[in-house]
């Protein structure tokens, strides 16, 4: 009888050692699956496609970073932050000594940079796209408190708009870890009084996997 006991006893300890192992090494390949925040950045460049800061301004060149966490092999929320230096166009036509501020801050470069939460989607372990709306700020080199002033739809100190993107992309792995390299082509726009400036562009981000 107690042989009996002896065994049973031997029995139990060693399947619950052997079950408290399976979970954690289920647990383990878990968190190595999930990966579940990353962080990537890049370089980013575009030029605008309406009419109105066509006119005056041309290529925009700047960085950009986000950080994501991974939902599903589907889908991905993030926040990004985005800053772009924008170039007046070249050859447009002189000031004078009564030129408005207006009028010369559409002759000078400005700086837009924003902050916009988003959704992105994943078709595949390569293709994806996205969408993120949030909030933008512009400071003109001509005068700071103008904005995105220079455009006649908008208001003499039109500092702040929503900004919103829509962006559809491929990444490519670059090293055994699966760290990805990313091309995205990129539609935004600042939007303000019931007016919006779209520009179009590409950014190329590395994106850090832990």
């Amino acid at each position: 009888m107690k042989k009996i006991f002896v065994l049973l006893f031997s029995i139990l300890i060693l399947s619950g050692q052997s079950t408290l192992a399976q979970n954690k090494l289920d647990s383990n390949s878990t968190k190595k699956e999930k990966k579940p925040i990353y962080f990537e950045s890049g370089i980013n460049t575009s030029l605008p496609v309406h009419i109105e800061m066509y006119r005056t301004h041309r290529l925009a060149i700047g960085l950009n970073g986000r950080v994501g966490k991974i939902i599903s092999r589907k889908l991905e929320v993030g926040i990004r932050f985005d800053y772009d230096y924008r170039f007046i166009r070249k050859n447009t036509r002189p000031l004078t000594p009564e030129s408005t501020t207006q009028e010369r801050a559409s002759h000078n470069n400005f700086s837009l940079f924003s902050l916009r939460p988003n959704i992105q989607f994943n078709m595949n372990s390569h293709w994806f796209w996205g969408a993120e709306t949030g909030v933008g700020y512009v400071l003109s080199d001509e005068n700071s408190k103008i904005g995105m002033g220079f455009v006649s739809e908008y208001a003499n100190d039109q500092q702040f708009g929503v900004c919103s993107g829509l962006y559809v992309g491929r990444y490519f792995n670059i090293s055994p870890n699966k760290n990805k390299l990313g091309f995205s082509m990129n539609l935004t726009q600042f939007l303000a009084l019931g007016h919006a400036e779209n520009s179009l562009g590409f950014k190329v981000n590395y994106r850090f996997l832990n």
